[in-house]
């Protein structure tokens, strides 16, 4: 019996088709094809640098589809959206297409949403000073005031509606506890003259260093002297009677200093080797922020024979 050249090469396909059929059905078994969802900053693509869009949603989900171990490998930063702005002047406009690029062998790729409207405005740019505002509720007797901002003045860039409306640069900064000088960074919040926050705009730098001094309210109150004696007399002498001629003098500090203190000290009086009174004019011990008057006192040392 004579075979035709069908007959001859059908069983052939036959076999090919299967083996491929299997190939297949090997290599889904083994990779199989995934789906997995990003959310994707959205960049804007060929618009003259003398425009900027606005409107624009900050993300897209990007859905891909693309073998496992391909998958496995995908970074979230690898992935683009974009849309293409070349040769679009100031207007506002709809319905433009959002692109995605993603690494890989031939994946499958959604975006949504597929379409946005996008509004394009003249690029701008303004410099604002820094203000500075307290808030919060200092300690009793404890106030604030501001030492230095760094920088003194900060650049805003966006649409130029949005520059616009920029009229303050506002750092806040909280002083509750607060009882010694400090400094901080802070963020710059850019609002408008209804004092709203302005949105859509670049601020640069995004943060200021605030030196802050803190000061303390002060009183005045009569504290008592106590004179201070070192040294050992000669031998056969010992020190006697130690008089002051101000015994109690005018202080006026910060009131932590009298929860602190209820004298001050003076200078040290040496007697060393002494075989008679001594008598000086020293100094009274002055904390920081703090007046004393008098500043000195006359100090006598009884020296007595033994």
């Amino acid at each position: 019996m004579k075979f035709t050249k069908l007959q001859w090469w059908l069983p052939k396909l036959l076999c090919l088709i299967a083996a491929f059929a299997f190939w297949v059905y090997v290599i889904n078994e083994q990779n199989p094809i995934v789906e997995e969802t990003f959310q994707v900053p959205i960049e804007v693509h060929n618009l003259d640098r003398s425009l900027v869009a606005t409107n624009l949603p900050k993300t897209v989900k990007v859905k891909v589809k693309l073998n496992r171990k391909e998958m496995i490998n995908l970074r979230s930063d690898k992935i683009k959206a974009y849309i293409d702005l070349q040769g679009f002047s100031n207007g506002v406009y709809q319905h433009i297409p959002v692109h995605a690029s993603v690494p890989g062998s031939d994946p499958a790729v959604s975006i949504s949403p597929e379409y946005i409207d996008v509004e394009i405005d003249t690029y701008a740019v303004k410099t604002l000073p820094i203000t500075v505002e307290f808030f919060g509720k200092s300690p009793q007797n404890f106030g604030v005031k501001l030492d230095k901002v760094t920088p003194e003045y900060i650049t805003v860039a966006g649409s130029s509606t949005s520059i616009a409306k920029a009229d303050r640069a506002v750092v806040s900064v909280k002083t509750d506890g607060k009882k010694k000088d400090f400094s901080e960074y802070d963020s710059i919040n850019v609002l408008d003259q209804s004092g709203s926050t302005v949105t859509g705009i670049d601020i640069m730098p995004t943060q200021v260093k605030v030196n802050v001094k803190v000061t303390e309210a002060a009183k005045t109150e009569m504290l008592n002297v106590k004179p201070q004696v070192i040294g050992t007399p000669m031998k056969g002498y010992h020190v006697g009677r130690i008089s002051i001629d101000t015994p109690v003098v005018s202080v006026k500090g910060p009131y932590s200093l009298f929860d602190e203190k209820s004298s001050l000290s003076t200078e040290s009086v040496d007697v060393s080797g002494a075989t008679e009174d001594v008598t000086r004019t020293v100094s009274i011990e002055t904390p920081d922020d703090t007046t004393v008057s008098p500043s000195t006192v006359n100090v006598t040392v009884e020296i007595k024979k033994e």
